[in-house]
């Protein structure tokens, strides 16, 4: 399969299955905030959060090894010898091995009893629940593990550019989770350990199941005891890992310790509010991060073949066309957030319409400069100045959040932490990205910001008028979603994409076809 159609074929699974997720999830949160009740519900994003420290480990450590795995497939496409890349990779995949079974044990061993004692002795849980959260922490210690194991597995695929089949395994899981939900509301009880259960289970057994499939397809997915403990190989994967550490690390502080500071002065209820919002971003981001996830190997594997312009290029396409991913779903959300959470969850939990918009609102700025990370990451230079700038932004959110919190603002902190971070975060890029990896700042200015915003602008003024018009309903939903994608879709095609990104999405698509 040529590139140009694996990168359609990709973007196409993938956005399929965001799609496919997206509508699924919506049912899901709705269902499974009446099965379990805003407080369990809550207490579930509570304590999944918890693990936030494993998963942006592994999130490190998955991005590390997939960097240096698409730099020497595209280090292969350009050797003179293929078998030669082939062992290259091997020795990468065997050393990635060794890395992500030792550090989950580790991070296990060290990390369960410090989780088991804040469940016990710190965190507002009601007495009666804290048994049941218990084995919430052990299942979700259990999940965090498989991923981490399975990480040297999916990366490959990533590498490979061979996403779409990662996709199969997706749909399974997101069906079977939605089969059990509705059974959940069907079938009341309390159910938020065996909840907890299942979620464990709907992760872990795709894990293993991908796995199996790498050892049969790849040839690089070999075990070699004597390409295991390469000091070299883990001490460049240490080092980039380490490099990005800090704005991973603040990631995590920010998102926990938000939700510490929610739970210590509003209470669990006000967590369930900061779970909703944080699900329907996610949603957002599945549908920009599928594309994403099409033009990242492709990317990476650029930077291994050295050609500067082919990153770049692909770099400002992932840029424009991923924002409007996100915009297509956030500018008629954002209008009728109300209406679409009592639609959903019919009672939804107080102030989760206000994190709902800002959230959305970060996810946009995210995506429009998302490619400096993955261009600077890609080439490896710089990485360790970048992750320590953008990580003092996630750090602040806290205690800005904090300050707002003692001078009595509420849940208002918290969107006013959210929103100064973005802005930092976007700031820093743009500075670093001109400095490291040569993107100009009116380059993007001209070429992202101002097209899209102006597309923002007039769909979101064309989708108010509506809203303005009429009376709350389904009808006005859904007359304001359909104006606001009349007037999105059409000004990004003419503003947003330039003439070869035209030319390249009707390419695709032929290539699809054929």
């Amino acid at each position: 399969m040529t590139e140009k159609r694996r990168i359609a074929l990709n973007m196409f699974a993938t956005y399929g299955r965001s799609l496919y997720a997206l509508v699924i999830g919506l049912f899901c949160g709705r269902w499974a905030l009446m099965a379990l009740g805003k407080s369990d519900f809550g207490l579930v994003g509570l304590i999944g959060g918890m693990a936030g420290f494993v998963s942006f480990l592994n999130s490190i450590l998955a991005a590390a090894v997939g960097r240096f795995y698409a730099v020497k497939v595209g280090e292969a496409r350009k050797a003179a010898s293929p078998e030669h890349g082939v062992e290259e990779c091997r020795k990468w995949f065997n050393t990635a091995i060794t890395i992500h079974t030792a550090v989950p044990v580790v991070l296990v061993v060290i990390g369960y009893p410090v989780g088991l004692w804040l469940v016990k002795n710190f965190l507002a849980i009601p007495p009666e629940r804290v048994a049941d959260c218990v084995w919430v922490w052990r299942f979700t210690c259990l999940t965090c593990f498989a991923g981490m194991v399975g990480v040297p597995f999916q990366a490959m695929y990533t590498a490979k550019q061979e996403i779409a089949e990662l996709t199969i395994y997706s749909f399974a899981a997101t069906t079977c989770n939605a089969i059990f939900l509705y059974y959940m509301i069907t079938h009341p009880g309390f159910w938020l350990v065996k909840y907890a259960g299942w979620m464990c289970i709907v992760a872990v057994v795709p894990q293993v199941m991908i796995a199996a499939r790498a050892l049969a397809k790849y040839a690089e997915c070999r075990i070699v005891r004597g390409y295991m403990f390469s000091r070299e190989r883990i001490r460049q994967l240490a080092v980039f890992a380490g490099a990005q550490f800090w704005s991973n690390f603040s990631g995590v502080f920010s998102s926990q310790g938000q939700a510490i500071l929610v739970n210590k002065y509003m209470g669990a209820a006000y967590n369930a509010s900061m779970t909703i919002g944080r699900q329907v971003s996610a949603h957002a981001l599945t549908l920009s991060s599928s594309l994403d996830g099409a033009f990242w190997p492709a990317i990476t594997n650029k930077t291994g073949e050295g050609d500067v312009k082919g990153v770049k290029k692909y770099c400002w396409m992932s840029m424009r066309m991923s924002s409007i991913f996100v915009l297509v779903f956030a500018i008629p959300l954002s209008l009728e957030i109300r209406k679409v959470l009592a639609l959903w969850l019919v009672n939804p939990p107080d102030f989760a319409a206000e994190l709902c918009v800002i959230l959305l609102a970060r996810e946009v700025l995210e995506r429009m400069t998302a490619a400096y990370a993955t261009a600077i990451y890609g080439y490896g230079k710089g990485v360790v100045r970048y992750s320590w700038t953008v990580g003092w932004a996630g750090i602040c959110t806290v205690f800005v959040s904090w300050a707002f919190f003692a001078v009595g603002l509420g849940m208002w902190s918290v969107v006013i932490g959210l929103a100064v971070s973005k802005l930092v975060t976007l700031a820093v890029r743009l500075y670093l990205g001109r400095i490291l990896v040569g993107f100009g700042f009116w380059e993007w200015f001209k070429g992202v910001f101002m097209p899209i915003g102006v597309s923002t602008a007039l769909s979101f003024v064309a989708g108010f008028s509506v809203k303005a018009a009429m009376e709350a309903s389904l009808l006005r939903l859904i007359a304001t979603t359909a104006l606001c994608e009349a007037v999105l879709l059409p000004l990004c095609w003419m503003l947003v994409l330039k003439r070869e990104e035209k030319a390249w999405i009707i390419d695709r698509i032929k290539c699809f076809r054929r």
